[in-house]
């Protein structure tokens, strides 16, 4: 090195006499620029085998774990689909002749329909699950329904007949037995036939229907830029695709049988007619449960371009390095060095949540003293941030458990069966089906799919059933209206909002009246802000006890007051919506209430884009 330096010297730098900062310069050049340029040829060696073995090894294991959740996914379909079959209520009900008694058929559907009701709970991915007899008893799990049509007619329900197990259908343009939403849906499907336990005869069919979709979001994976993942049916077409390519892989077999990893030569014919050829890394698998192939392809042309931007960003990084180095030369000294390393100490103690940390910045430099500075302020902050998200963590989880709990009423829903029973024995079938209609729609709102904020335009339709419910249930009690604006239909609430709010007025203000009254409903969005209103012509409160709900509304704890619900309420619009968020009470004692909510401008804004 001492060579090489005094050579450089010679022949390339000054003629004059040296100095010891060119001479320090000079030598941490070569210090730094022959060790990185050698270890960056090392590493580009190894990082481009290494990149190779580890981008076949990550289709390896991507492939592997898109067949473990298909295989899982698949499995329990098919277990929801034994259960089914092995119901009592299903194996007697196939049996049954109905002849031409429609109302022992009406009330086989009801009854057959809420004992599969539980499929969409042990597993929510299935779409729907039909069992269509051979007597001519259609039953399902869910509210889609059935098509005008024959069953026993259509190729898929003799396909099933005539299958030993389950078969699988590949994607499909709408339902083979039931009313899609759009026919623009495509499903994935699968059947089993029904055996009689106690004949061995076939006395009907299951039919499981699954959105395409939930398919695609298993078999969605990252294989790099160009990688793409196929699953094949037995004919090796391409049934669903990471990437939308439709058509068939000519030579599947043959991909199949090659070892993991080995780089092949594959041919795809693509359904407008062109033919795709590669070199590529393929790895495939074998789906178990429906006999799919499973196939990921990473084309040699990515790994080729990886290379070449290694090499680019290995360059780079050679001249970066060396450059990063002059300027350290020329830049650093202990003065610098010392208290930045101190601070990356105590940055290292924060990172291991040590957050009691607090940096002593006078004895620095101006720069080092705003860093410090900048520090201490950043951990403050650090901790009340935490400190809040805890806090409205916690408020959150309570808000959302009153919801559930203040939603699962057993007495409302003993009320409302009671009254059914009571409408069905007095031959009342249309206030029955009313009934029926309102408590399922109540429900499925309630539920909403697990989702904690929903849309305007589905909380009306929840409070819409629940007061059907009670109108019925009620009589001439209460007339009620609901005007809502359509431009607020869209905007996003926390569920739950409106009806323990109606509720409060039918129990402790109508309920207690003898004159028939009456309940509004106004839902107005003007420049961005959002007004609900709900009054009711009921007995009304004391202006005492106004004040003290509206002394809840805004925060401050009531003693003596039963307020669980509402307070549940504007905890949860408040952790939506902020502080600005505001529900106010106005009311005068006989006369009824009124209930104003109120979303602020700005907030409502961001929701809505």
């Amino acid at each position: 090195m001492k060579v090489l330096f005094d050579f450089i010297k010679r022949n390339f730098l000054w003629k004059t006499k040296e100095s010891i900062y060119r001479s320090l310069l000079l030598y941490f050049i070569l210090f730094a620029l022959i060790p990185t340029i050698v270890i960056n040829f090392v590493y580009y060696g190894l990082s481009s085998k290494y990149i190779n073995e580890a981008t076949t090894n990550l289709g390896k294991e991507t492939i592997v774990k898109v067949c473990s959740e298909l295989d899982y996914f698949f499995e329990s379909i098919t277990r929801v689909g034994d259960v089914v079959i092995d119901n009592q209520r299903i194996q007697e009900v196939l049996r049954m002749d109905f002849g031409d008694d429609i109302a022992l058929r009406y009330s086989s559907d009801l009854e057959t329909d809420a004992e599969l009701y539980f499929a969409s709970f042990l597993q929510p991915k299935i779409q729907g699950l039909s069992v269509l007899g051979k007597n001519g008893g259609e039953y399902k799990s869910y509210d889609r329904a059935f098509l005008n049509q024959t069953h026993s007619q259509q190729e898929w329900y003799k396909t099933i007949e005539e299958s030993d197990g389950y078969i699988w259908f590949p994607p499909h343009r709408g339902q083979f037995a039931n009313v899609s939403d759009s026919q623009r849906e495509s499903f994935v499907s699968c059947g089993r036939a029904i055996v009689d336990k106690a004949t061995g005869e076939v006395t009907g069919v299951l039919l499981i229907d699954i959105n395409e979709s939930e398919i695609r979001d298993i078999v969605f994976a990252e294989l790099g830029e160009s990688g793409y993942l196929l699953i094949l049916d037995e004919s090796n077409n391409v049934i669903i695709s990471s990437i939308g390519m439709e058509g068939y892989l000519i030579n599947a077999d043959k991909v199949i049988s090659k070892e993991v990893g080995e780089t092949i030569g594959i041919e795809l014919h693509v359904s407008k007619g062109e033919k795709i050829t590669n070199q590529a890394v393929v790895v495939a698998y074998q789906d178990t449960i429906t006999d799919w192939k499973v196939m990921g392809i990473i084309p040699v042309s990515q790994l080729n371009q990886w290379e070449t931007t290694l090499l680019l960003l290995t360059g780079l990084l050679t001249i970066i390095i060396v450059g990063l180095a002059i300027f350290t030369a020329i830049k650093t000294s202990n003065w610098v060095v010392k208290p930045i390393t101190n601070l990356k100490l105590a940055m290292g103690l924060v990172e291991e949540g040590n957050l009691g940390v607090n940096i002593n910045a006078g004895s620095y430099y101006e720069e080092i003293n705003q860093l410090a500075r900048s520090f201490n302020v950043m951990v403050n902050k650090v901790k009340v941030l935490m400190k809040d998200i805890y806090e409205d963590q916690q408020k959150l989880r309570k808000a959302e458990l009153k919801a559930l709990q203040s939603h699962i009423n057993p007495h409302f829903l003993y009320n409302t069966l009671d009254s059914i029973l009571w409408l069905n024995r007095t031959g009342n079938k249309e206030a029955v089906e009313v009934m029926i209609e309102s408590l399922t729609t109540f429900f499925r709102v309630g539920i909403s799919r697990g989702k904690d904020i929903i849309t305007i335009d589905e909380e009306v339709k929840h409070l819409k059933s629940y007061l059907m419910i009670q109108n019925i249930r009620y009589g001439d009690k209460f007339h009620y209206n609901i005007d809502v604006d359509e431009s607020a239909l869209k905007v996003m609430v926390p569920k739950l909002i409106l009806q323990p709010l109606v509720e409060n007025a039918i129990y402790h203000g109508i309920k207690l009246k003898k004159e028939t009254c009456e309940i509004n409903v106004k839902i107005v969005l003007t420049k961005g802000i959002v007004k609900i209103e709900i009054k009711d012509t009921g007995m009304g409160m004391t202006e005492e006890k106004v004040n003290q709900l509206n002394t809840a509304m805004k925060g401050e704890i009531v003693s003596d007051l039963e307020y669980y619900g509402i307070k549940n309420i504007i905890e949860r619009l408040k952790i939506l919506f902020g502080d600005e968020a505001g529900m106010v009470y106005e009311s005068k004692e006989g006369e009824g209430t009124k209930v104003t909510i109120t979303l602020p401008n700005k907030l409502v804004t961001v929701i809505l884009e």
